[in-house]
């Protein structure tokens, strides 16, 4: 008799999918991959920080009394 096994189902995430496969490539590969990283949280960061400080910048008006009626003359 020949007995049949079911094939491993067993599920993995795709964060540790995404982390064998960089795991497994080239000192250089891994190193651009983390530069590109970086660079893409800066990027975030900067955007933040603008949107923060033309946050700050309407309270301060609102507060001071200096409301703009028209939205776009908040971002000069």
């Amino acid at each position: 008799m020949i007995a049949s096994t079911s094939p491993n189902t067993a599920e993995i995430s795709t964060v540790d999918a995404l982390w064998v496969l960089i795991q497994n490539q080239t000192k250089a590969v891994r190193k651009a991959l983390t530069q590109r990283l970086i660079a893409e949280q800066d990027k975030t960061k900067v955007q933040q920080r603008m949107v923060k400080e033309s946050l700050e910048r309407a309270f301060d008006e609102l507060h001071a009394g200096k409301v703009h009626h028209d939205a776009r003359n908040l971002f000069k």
